[in-house]
């Protein structure tokens, strides 16, 4: 079982070999994830199913990639959502599965000035030391309608990295957002990799 492109986004130590590589990884990308068991995407979907009631809210799937955490929306009966990813291949590929309403082709680092709002916002796989970093977090704050909810997985090397998961502790405690849930489980059932899926709201202004 292939893991080739897992190994070196892993070992990827910068934003650029990181956004190169994903644009490289994009052709095979499904077929090696779901081959490696990537459920988090899944349940992230799960954790906002189980929150909301509400099958019409307006989602935004920050590092959407190829659409997988689309995909597990969509079976959850979500259909309002939008993709933001960095990488304009993997955009071509989510596009192709016409799971998005609109797509943006955006630095995940630098969305604090994007114009539209959503009621929650979703970030499977996304946040971690050479990908989008702790500020991804309180930028998303300006994006979300009050009490809007964000959900974002932090996987087992991020979780390790003392210096990386206490800046995003340091972020929720500076932020407004009040934190909900920390739930830890499976994130690459092959790797036997886990991650903690957090659920944050927006305060009422």
């Amino acid at each position: 079982m292939t893991k080739s492109f897992l190994n070196k986004i892993y070992q990827s130590n910068s934003k650029t070999s990181s956004m190169e590589l994903y644009d490289k990884w994009a052709p095979s990308y499904d077929k090696e994830l779901t081959e490696n068991q990537y459920v988090t995407p899944f349940r992230c979907a799960e954790v906002l199913s189980d929150m909301v009631d509400n099958k019409k809210i307006k989602i935004l799937d920050v590092g959407c990639g190829t659409g997988l955490s689309g995909f597990s929306l969509r079976k959850f009966g979500f259909k309002n959502i939008d993709g933001l990813d960095l990488s304009k291949e993997m955009l071509k590929i989510a596009s192709d599965k016409k799971i998005y309403k609109m797509l943006f082709n955006l630095d995940l680092n630098n969305i604090s000035n994007f114009e539209k709002r959503y009621d929650a916002i979703v970030a499977a796989g996304v946040i971690s030391p050479a990908h989008a970093n702790p500020d991804t977090i309180s930028n998303s704050y300006s994006i979300l309608n009050n009490k809007g909810l964000m959900i974002f997985s932090i996987n087992d090397h991020a979780l390790n990295d003392n210096f990386f998961f206490n800046e995003i502790k340091n972020v929720i405690k500076r932020s407004k957002f009040i934190l909900l849930d920390q739930i830890y489980g499976d994130h690459i059932k092959e790797l036997s990799l886990n991650s903690s899926i957090f659920v944050l709201q927006k305060s009422e202004c």
